[in-house]
């Protein structure tokens, strides 16, 4: 199985939300470039068990964007949230997602070390082991 962040990441790239490995990144916040979006894998809940099924698996995954502008990383934070909360029922990167549901809007995190600004937006997921 892919990694959720992994395939996360991968589908926020095919919408045009950036390029794998350029402008989004898995489990990292490089340095550079400026503005960028990081996938991160985080725990979440206990697996989902069925008498039907060995578990279905329930990791958190957590989208940093940062940007030089505020107004720019707000409107790309609430784009990853639009494109991202609700998904349901599809294969990503070879992994089928049950479903995919913010946690809360995105959060401004305040000025990074260098003055950029930062957001985060947590989702739960539900994915068919």
């Amino acid at each position: 199985m892919t990694p959720p962040e992994q395939c996360v990441a991968a589908y926020l790239a095919s919408n045009g939300l950036g390029t794998a490995g350029t402008t989004i990144f898995v489990n990292t916040k490089p340095a550079t470039p400026d503005n960028l979006i990081g996938v991160f894998g985080y725990a979440g809940s206990p697996p989902q068990r069925t008498h039907d099924t060995s578990g279905n698996v329930r990791p958190g995954i957590q989208v940093w964007v940062r940007d030089t502008s505020a107004g720019t990383g707000r409107t790309r934070a609430e784009s990853v949230f639009n494109l991202l909360d609700g998904l349901s029922n599809t294969t990503l990167s070879g992994s089928f997602f049950l479903l995919v549901q913010a946690n809360q809007s995105p959060m401004p995190m305040g000025d990074d070390e260098n003055g950029r600004k930062e957001f985060s937006i947590n989702f739960s997921t539900l994915i068919r082991r």
